[in-house]
């Protein structure tokens, strides 16, 4: 189903954003740069977001509602936690290989957290909810003798460094799936399981 014009012209002015903020850091992109990008003019870009700031703080927080959506959602652990944690992780690398330019403009917040110090908040309260998302997998897996004894949160920040690592040194798409499925072996080993 096709977006009403005036959402669709919305999501290519923030789409065009990310592009321009994740090449050209924020500094450096303006606002002629990102309409030109969108193909609207430099007014439109004014309609749906009040300055430049507000325009960033879009393009960082509302693709990581849909990075929520995807990574935090974890099934209730059954007797084979190493098997629900495999399909986790093809799941969020499948959705993570897509989000390179996203992936660079997170990074380039992460980097600077004084200089973005509400959206590098934002960015670390999304670890701690992959943590909780998490847990209780890890736990099970322990519990059950699948994975070795290792902290539940320690597993969680290294598999997201991982995963984020991946996205950012690799420029392969989804669909060399034999790289791909090599990086979602080896994230499952970071989890430690004993087989």
């Amino acid at each position: 189903m096709a977006l009403p014009k005036s959402e669709e012209k919305r999501a290519r002015i923030l789409e065009a954003a990310i592009q321009m903020f994740s090449q050209n850091g924020y500094s450096k992109a303006t606002i002629k740069d990102i309409a030109n990008e969108a193909g609207v003019s430099f007014g439109t870009v004014f309609t749906y977001f009040e300055n430049k700031d507000e325009l960033f703080k879009a393009a960082v927080l509302e693709p990581l509602e849909e990075i929520k959506r995807v990574m935090l959602a974890s099934p209730e652990p059954t007797e084979e936690p190493v098997a629900q944690l495999r399909e986790l992780i093809s799941a969020h690398f499948q959705f993570f290989a897509q989000q390179a330019t996203y992936s660079r403009m997170i990074q380039y917040v992460i980097g600077q957290p004084d200089r973005f110090h509400e959206l590098f908040i934002e960015l670390d309260q999304f670890s701690l909810q992959l943590r909780d998302a998490l847990r209780p997998l890890i736990l099970k897996g322990q519990e059950v003798g699948d994975l070795i004894e290792l902290h539940p949160d320690d597993v969680t920040d290294t598999y997201l460094a991982f995963i984020n690592g991946v996205r950012l040194t690799r420029i392969d798409s989804y669909e060399e799936r034999s790289r791909w499925d090599m990086y979602i072996r080896h994230a499952l080993l970071l989890f430690g399981p004993k087989q």
